[in-house]
């Protein structure tokens, strides 16, 4: 099975937290459930711990990019 490479936030955080020696895509695709597993129990220890912060980092994020979306239509329709 041939993994596709992309470029994305998620793969360069992993990248910098998993030690470079370690194939950790390769991981994945051989072992789907126990990768799919263990995500789940490390984000509901993550969201225990920090789960307000979270919670305000992504609500921010998400109304940062409603006002940018909302800017670029009015933009379109007024221009």
């Amino acid at each position: 099975m041939e993994i596709i490479e992309r470029d994305s936030i998620v793969d360069e955080l992993v990248d910098e937290l998993v030690p470079a020696e370690l194939d950790w895509e390769r991981l994945v695709v051989t072992y789907p459930l126990p990768a799919l597993a263990l995500a789940a129990i490390g984000g509901f220890f993550l969201g225990r711990r920090h789960g307000r912060e979270i919670l305000s980092a992504v609500s921010t994020y998400a109304a940062a990019q409603v006002s940018a979306n909302v800017h670029e239509i009015i933009g379109r329709e007024l221009g």
